[in-house]
């Protein structure tokens, strides 16, 4: 996926992106991966940028406003999982 803003969220009950910071299947960029919310499952939704500016530029450009950083016990590559 190009961009965040490309995507159909209306079939997901509740849709968050977490981003994460290098994970095992993208270890040079940044990733944000579209997640149903409501049943705790990843989609095959994802965007991958060189910085975590990008990302965020990218995210809220489609409407995910709220911000919330990693609970304690998160996977450490977790850097921050938005909400709209």
């Amino acid at each position: 996926m190009e961009s965040m803003r490309q995507v159909d969220f209306s079939d997901l009950i509740f849709p968050i992106i977490p981003v994460y910071k290098h994970p095992k299947d993208y270890p040079d960029a940044y990733v944000a991966r579209v997640w149903e919310g409501a049943r705790n499952l990843p989609t095959n939704t994802l965007i991958k940028r060189e910085t975590l500016q990008e990302i965020r530029k990218d995210i809220k450009a489609a409407g995910f406003t709220i911000r919330l950083t990693p609970a304690e016990g998160e996977d450490p590559v977790i850097v921050e999982t938005w909400l709209r």
